[in-house]
């Protein structure tokens, strides 16, 4: 055997590693890198074996499958969406299945790649001892790519090419860098249990990088991450104690387990409790990935056989959105097996699962000399991987995707039994050759803004029209969009884009609202794409504006007042007749009314109260929430006669509405009225212990000698109260609210102690002290629901 291990047994670890390393290659550009890298790879050492007729035929039907999208649409069922399109929008779609082909054509390319690294990891000629080295590298790898991760998030801070919203871990979602964390776990055990069984003292480094691992399963806030370490580990620990049949290896598995479960369970954290063990509500089917599925098999159903064409998911996506509608962007449907069946149909489903059945009985059996316990371990982290795939997209990321790839291919019984073919060899180079130009291709392209055919040719028209509307160029914005709606007809940004410039030239507003209304339909869920419309049309055509911030504010669900609100401010300083337009459909709208409440006072809010109050007299169609708001806002800005008039035809209201009647009987003087209302519907402390023991003599004492001694001065007040000496007591409790920064509680009791003296006037201004004083800064511009 090799002492050391041949440059392609390196580089076959280290190409996945590198692919996780840049950001999991979720970029074209870093995804160029690992393509080029591989071609090659390719190119110096194709395979020589071939897998078989059967596996041949299945990978040669799966490019097959994809490769109708290139076929004229003509020969298919044509879905409603596709004539929506073109009849009532005249989107200019290609005559091909795919409405992008250029874009499928990049995705077809990254198939080819994927396919390509299969077939070379399985059929990669390598002994036993080179199996055991290339996965003791991945799994090393891994773990100090989650030590780099740890490392990086505890000092705040990431890698240029790392983007994850929590700051954590090199792929944008959290789901795939725990997707990597879990199956390495598995092999990891494997290497920690084959160097223990040798005598090695190397299982203590295992030991780290596990530990390594489990922490950044813990940091990386993914359920996902725990249910394949937890499941992976006792799959291979089961299946290794059970075949070997003893009961000393079953204790010794049964232990590694539950030593694992323990240090999930001390250090899991918020993590562990993503799992909602309780159930309190947030269960699975509440999550929402599930709505995703729904529409997502709704989107299937429309085109079963061929699917939409690669790398059209987003946009078609998008259109079929109801059960999971919202403002949240859904860019795959949170499944690897429901993005190919959209993508390439039912058929290519099919085929994936009958090629993984046909790899799978070459895995087997297991005997002993065949790298037995590792090649276990790759197995179950595959199957996991494949399973993860039922409500992940890991197999849709090049980092991830290639590592699951790896393993599969390591987890084949070598040597294997497979026959040479110079077709496959030369077949292979060829296809090195042209993957290495590929991913050269896409390297360029990206950094230097070229406008390449494909999705990067997209990106980069984008980018460019932002830019040129930012800078006010817009004749650039409308030439940058329309090269890019070239290659992505259904790119909803671009026909944006394209409108604002058409507005911004002051042309013809008739391909400028072409435009915005293809842009809605593609994106017919975010309310920010007809609000920017809105203000791209609010200097220029008001009854236009007003259309497209209607469109908005049906979308914009529970975040409609806010958005209405953002309206106001924007038509009262560009444009006057937009904002009585708004006005006057706000007060048909009883949560838009409110709204507009806020930002009036006076003779204003009266007059926009009024329609309010004709239309819903009894304030039926508020919620209890929205009530309570309007009578805060009507007892600080309206008439509190008004109010009062009203309360008194609906006592029921009396509740909520208490502190506007208070204060109408404030300002007729019944001062008595106003505080008696107030003891009975506002909110009372909660006051401290009293000291028990001491005199009263002794109290004072106590009181002048220490300042800002509160728990005595409540006890003293307290003793004085209870012995009639209301007068002594106003003393004691007003050494503290006229000094200032004394707790609430403090007013709360000078004005119960004006009223045991019956001067009203002045118990009902200690009462409002004590309401300004009991609420927080942030909520003083009106009473808390809680007072009410």
């Amino acid at each position: 055997m090799p002492k050391t291990l041949a440059w392609q047994d390196l580089a076959a670890p280290l190409l996945p590693l590198v692919a996780c390393f840049l950001g999991g290659a979720t970029q074209k550009w870093a995804e160029g890198f690992v393509v080029a890298a591989l071609g090659l790879l390719l190119l110096a050492r194709p395979p020589r074996l071939s897998l078989g007729p059967a596996l041949n035929g299945i990978l040669i039907a799966l490019l097959a499958c994809a490769a109708t999208a290139f076929l004229p649409a003509r020969w298919f069922f044509q879905p409603a969406w596709r004539e929506a399109l073109v009849n009532d929008f005249s989107v200019m779609i290609p005559a091909t299945v795919s409405p992008q082909p250029w874009l499928s054509f990049g995705a077809f390319l990254s198939l080819v790649a994927g396919i390509s690294w299969l077939y070379y990891v399985a059929t990669k000629e390598s002994d036993t001892r080179a199996v055991r080295q290339q996965l003791r590298l991945f799994a090393a790898g891994v773990g100090l790519l989650a030590a780099l991760a740890i490392a990086l998030y505890l000092a705040g801070t990431a890698l240029p090419f790392w983007h994850n919203q929590r700051g954590f871990g090199p792929f944008p979602n959290r789901n795939q860098t725990a997707d990597l964390l879990g199956i390495t776990a598995v092999i990891i055990l494997a290497c920690g249990q084959d160097d223990i069984r040798q005598g090695r003292k190397r299982w203590i480094l295992w030991v780290a990088a596990l530990g390594a691992i489990i922490a950044a399963i813990v940091l990386n806030f993914s359920r996902a991450g725990i249910a394949i370490l937890v499941a992976g580990s006792a799959l291979w620990l089961g299946s290794f104690a059970f075949r070997r049949g003893s009961g000393a290896r079953l204790a010794v598995g049964a232990s590694a387990l539950l030593g694992l479960l323990t240090l999930v369970l001390v250090f899991g954290g918020q993590t562990l409790a993503r799992f909602n063990f309780r159930g309190d509500g947030a269960g699975v089917t509440s999550d929402f990935r599930w709505l995703i599925f729904q529409d997502a098999w709704k989107l299937i159903r429309a085109s079963p056989w061929c699917g939409v064409g690669l790398g059209n998911f987003e946009p078609v996506f998008a259109i079929f959105r109801e059960a999971s509608f919202g403002q949240s962007k859904a860019l795959h449907p949170e499944s690897d097996w429901f993005w190919l069946a959209a993508e390439m149909g039912w058929p290519a489903v099919l085929l994936v699962l009958a090629g993984a059945v046909i790899l799978l009985t070459r895995m087997f059996p297991m005997g002993e000399g065949t790298n037995q316990r590792f090649r276990l371990a790759a197995f179950v982290a595959a199957l996991l991987f494949g399973l993860h795939g039922l409500v992940d997209v890991a197999g849709h990321r090049v980092g991830t995707a290639y590592a699951g790839i790896f393993l599969l291919g390591l987890a084949l019984k070598r040597p294997l039994q497979l026959r040479e073919s110079r077709w496959v060899s030369r077949g292979f180079r060829t296809v090195g050759a042209a993957l290495a130009i590929t991913g050269a291709t896409w390297i360029y392209a990206h950094f230097s803004q070229g406008a390449l055919p494909g999705g990067i040719g997209a990106d980069n028209a984008r980018r460019a029209a932002t830019e040129a509307n930012q800078r006010r160029d817009f004749a650039a914005t409308i030439a940058h969009a329309s090269r890019g709606l070239e290659l992505a007809p259904l790119d909803w940004q671009l026909y944006f884009l394209r409108a604002l410039g058409t507005v911004g030239a002051n042309r013809a507003p008739g391909k400028a609202l072409d435009d915005f209304r293809r842009a809605r339909f593609l994106e017919p869920n975010s309310f920010e794409v007809p609000y920017q419309e809105g203000v791209a049309w609010l200097t220029r055509e008001p009854a236009l504006a007003m259309t497209a911030w209607r469109e908005a504010l049906r979308r914009a669900g529970p975040q409609r007042a806010e958005l209405y609100g953002r309206m106001l401010s924007s038509a009262a300083l560009l444009n006057r007749i937009v904002n009585r337009m708004l006005e006057e459909f706000g007060s048909t709208q009883p949560d838009l009314a409110l709204a507009y409440l806020e930002r009036v006072s006076g003779e204003q809010f009266t007059s926009a109260l009024d329609p309010l109050l004709e239309r819903d007299p009894d304030l039926s169609t508020l919620s209890h929430e929205q009530r309570i708001r309007l009578f805060e806002l009507w007892s600080e800005r309206g008439d509190p006669a008004q109010l009062a008039s009203l309360v008194e035809s609906q006592p029921a209201l009396l509740p909520i509405a208490w502190r506007g009647v208070a204060k109408h009987h404030a300002a007729r003087r019944d001062f008595r009225g106003a505080y008696e209302l107030a003891k009975q519907f506002g909110k009372t402390p909660k006051l401290p212990e009293k000291t028990a023991g001491p005199s009263v003599e002794q109290l004072q004492r106590a009181l002048y000698s220490t300042l800002n001694n509160y728990a005595v001065g409540f006890t003293l007040y307290d003793e004085q109260m209870r012995a009639g000496n209301v007068d002594d007591a106003l003393i004691t409790v007003r050494h503290f609210t006229n000094a200032g920064g004394a707790p609430a509680y403090f007013h709360f009791l000078e004005a119960e102690a004006w009223a045991a003296k019956d001067s009203w006037d002045r118990a009902w201004e200690a009462r409002q002290a004590y309401d300004r004083a009991a609420m927080p800064a942030k909520g003083r511009r009106g009473v808390r629901l809680d007072d009410a």
